[in-house]
């Protein structure tokens, strides 16, 4: 993300457990020849060109949104009867022949924290961003199994019914993971491309990885799985994060650019 790379995020509000993602050996194959005899590509390259530019330092920007703004001109989508929120900004200049953009973000975040990102990105495309069932402002139903599969099947829902288009899409963390198992998994066109921003692996890598010397981490990582599924251990680790001084400080040990760690990230957090 913008003012460097963001390797993790936290939250105010307590987020969903996430279930360990599995993979049921015939599902694993058919997603390796699927994704072998279908490779993605990005056919027509593209640049994005800043058109404003900053008289005391003389280097080309474009503003970051406000959160405010953000959350006034979001647009919700039913799924599965629960309610999904996203946002779909376009530039003045943004070239409609570009493939659109759709960007997913990581654990604990939500729309706002493309705010640095989506002006930019949308002098050449029509940029959708959108909060993941259980995080920012779209629905949090208590009890639902998150699992990754659940939120790259509502990506790819979301590329037919709303965007239906061929989209890149742009994930974070998290985020990325899910953007990869939809590319995989989508049986149409609807992928063009993927952009991965430290994209997470641990929570599908288990049933897959062949080195020796990972394996012998096997019990410890089972024992992590087992440890933050209990609801007590778990609601204690929350609670520590989501106070707004340890969200601070998270925050700032993960962007490159401390600056960016302001009031608007923090509260963008919390929607």
């Amino acid at each position: 993300m913008a003012g460097g790379a963001v390797k993790a995020t936290a939250f105010l509000q307590r987020p969903p457990l996430i279930l360990p993602h599995r993979h049921p050996v015939n599902h694993l194959n058919v997603r390796r020849r699927f994704a072998g005899a279908n490779s993605i590509n990005l056919t027509n390259s593209f640049a994005c060109r800043c058109t404003t530019t900053n008289a005391a330092s003389g280097v080309l920007t474009i503003a970051p949104l406000e959160v405010n703004t953000i959350k006034e001109t979001c647009s919700k989508w039913e799924w599965r009867g629960y309610t999904i929120n996203y946002f779909k900004y376009q530039g003045q200049n943004g070239q409609k022949s570009n493939p659109p953009l759709l960007l997913v973000h990581g654990f604990g975040a939500s729309v706002a924290h493309w705010r640095r990102n989506i002006p930019t990105l949308a002098q050449t495309s029509t940029v959708y961003a959108i909060d993941l069932l259980g995080f920012g402002a779209s629905d949090k139903p208590i009890g639902f199994a998150y699992t990754m599969e659940t939120w790259a099947q509502l990506i790819l829902d979301f590329l037919e019914e709303i965007v239906q288009k061929p989209t890149v899409l742009v994930g974070n963390s998290v985020g990325s993971l899910a953007c990869v198992i939809a590319a995989a998994d989508a049986q149409n066109s609807l992928v063009k491309g993927l952009v991965l921003l430290n994209c997470a692996g641990g929570m599908n890598n288990k049933a897959i990885v062949d080195d020796w010397r990972i394996k012998l981490l096997f019990p410890l990582l089972w024992f992590i799985d087992f440890l933050l599924k209990q609801k007590g251990i778990a609601s204690f680790i929350f609670e520590r994060v989501r106070q707004r001084e340890s969200l601070r400080n998270i925050l700032l040990s993960v962007y490159g650019n401390k600056d960016s760690v302001d009031d608007d990230l923090i509260e963008g957090t919390s929607t």
